[in-house]
């Protein structure tokens, strides 16, 4: 804005009466900054039925299908976990081991999204548990039967060592048995051990499921230092780990195939400050981010199919686990068909040239997608099986599946990505001026105070004087703002630090 403009409208708002044509247009790319557009989500990869229902999902929710596809995914991801792997050849195998990070603001409906697959995973874990008190009250019964004989074994070999007699073996009566684990295929905050603890009786894997991911991420170090990081990154690959109990001294537990999916949202403005920050360790790349546009409130038109989809999880959980030489349970692989081979071979080198272009974490992340692709037509492949009562299991990963996972990759997945890196790798200042411009949006004030900014407004990022001067500065430099004339009556002639708000912003469509 140059000083004849701001000086035309520093002297117009003077009075009482705000002149809209004395404001030039303001920029409105700051909303968004360098952000992209958010791609359409292709869901007639997922075929007829499962298409159809995560539409009619979404509108009962009031949330983009956006949300809902990738809770399926990742509902049905850890549904499948180590009974089914994937392997396109010799010494490369992937499980269906999904992350997904639903991105949007407190009001996008990213919950009700995930409760459309939580709810139903909640039920299925309700009937897993259903005969648990019974069993557990056979414990207990055992439990009191093994201390009795304990006791009179106690005795007797007092009372051989009194009269020098060899002392009886204890018996295996005697044993306390181990407590009956409550079926589980979720859970929410977790400790490493707690998680390790869980897994060793779950062996089929978990879904770790949170309404915001940065609590989570925050958590990190809790517990230890630094070492549930490292546990959760194994956990996306299903290889083998051992967390010792050092606080019981009890022997440590070792998963052989760790393998926990992660669900959860997150706000645009927590992408930076939790998820990618820090050095590169490759947690972030692990994520596949959903970041739709928002969309309007309306009345639902059609209603999901959720006894059907229900049956569907149903089969998915009635997979069962194979087992090896000593009766141990592991992975069952499948194949992937001949005839996609060629085309994973030619996608690959594709993307091999694309991740070329890139930088930061944005190579890091297209690094792990080759694998992603492959754990994507695995969950595709058994999507469309459970939705087919009437289909056998399949024996390989078709090419079908792979076609459509590499298009979920190229055409949503990767565009995603850029959406979300981009937004993160902004200058701090263009962050917090995006931030407290989308404030602007949704409240419409025609003043604001930099003091009520940082004492009762609160947003993300926007906490202390300097960084809310910096965003101020920047929005002034886009026409959004201009310093308000000094009020009269201020102590010590002390600045009030108000801002005018341009009017024109007030007739911009949200």
């Amino acid at each position: 804005m140059n000083i004849d403009a701001a000086t035309r409208i520093r002297n117009a708002v003077d009075g009482a009466e705000v002149f809209t044509g004395c404001w030039p247009e303001p920029d409105l790319s700051v909303v968004n900054g360098s952000r992209r557009t958010a791609p359409r989500p292709p869901v007639g990869v997922f075929g007829p039925f499962w298409s159809g229902w995560m539409a009619a999902t979404a509108e009962g929710a009031g949330c983009p299908v956006d949300y809902v596809l990738g809770s399926l995914l990742a509902g049905a991801s850890a549904l499948i976990g180590n009974a089914r792997w994937v392997s396109p050849w010799q010494k490369w195998s992937e499980p269906p081991v999904l992350w997904i990070a639903l991105v949007g603001r407190p009001s996008s409906a990213k919950s009700p999204g995930q409760a459309a697959v939580i709810d139903h995973l909640r039920a299925l874990e309700s009937d897993l548990a259903a005969d648990h008190p019974e069993r557990l009250r056979r414990w207990q019964t055992d439990k009191e039967i093994a201390h009795t004989l304990h006791e009179r074994w106690k005795s007797e070999v007092k009372e051989a060592t009194k009269n020098g007699w060899s002392a009886p073996q204890l018996p295996a009566e005697a044993v306390e048995p181990v407590e009956p684990a409550r079926p589980r295929l979720r859970t929410s905050d977790v400790t490493p051990e707690a998680l390790a603890n869980l897994h060793s009786v779950n062996p089929k894997g978990l879904l770790l499921t949170r309404d915001e991911l940065a609590g989570w991420l925050d958590s990190f170090g809790r517990y230890s230092n630094g070492g549930d990081r490292a546990l959760w990154i194994e956990a996306f690959g299903g290889r083998s780990f051992t967390v010792d109990r050092v606080k019981t001294g009890r022997e440590p537990i070792t998963i052989p195939h760790l393998s926990v999916c992660v669900l959860g949202g997150i706000q645009p403005d927590r992408l930076a400050s939790t998820l990618m920050a820090g050095d590169d360790d490759g947690l972030a790349s692990r994520f596949l981010l959903i970041w739709p546009e928002p969309i309007p409130p309306r009345r639902p038109s059609q209603v999901s199919d959720d006894v059907a989809a229900m049956a569907a999880f149903r089969r998915l959980l009635a997979l069962r686990m194979g087992t090896d030489d000593q009766g141990n349970p592991r992975p069952i692989t499948l194949p992937l068909a001949e005839d996609g081979l060629a085309v994973l071979d030619g996608w690959r080198q594709e993307h091999a040239e694309s991740e070329a272009a890139t930088s930061g974490l944005l190579t890091s992340h297209w690094g792990k997608l080759p694998g992603i692709v492959l754990r994507l037509s695995l969950v595709l492949e058994y999507l469309w099986w459970a939705a087919a009562p009437d289909r056998g299991e399949p024996e390989s990963v078709g090419k079908a599946a792979l076609i459509g996972a590499v298009a979920l990759v190229e055409d949503y997945f990767k565009p995603m990505a850029e959406r979300a890196y981009g937004d993160a790798a902004l200058p701090e200042d263009e962050r917090n001026a995006a931030t407290l411009a989308r404030w602007i949006r949704r409240e419409r004030p025609a003043l604001l105070n930099a003091r009520d900014l940082r004492r009762r407004v609160r947003l993300p990022g926007l906490r202390s004087a300097d960084k809310i001067r910096a965003a101020i500065t920047h929005l002034e430099d886009a026409d959004w703002l201009i310093a308000a004339p000094a009020r009269e009556g201020g102590s010590c002639g002390r600045q009030r630090e108000d801002y005018r708000v341009n009017p024109k912003l007030r007739e911009v469509a949200l």
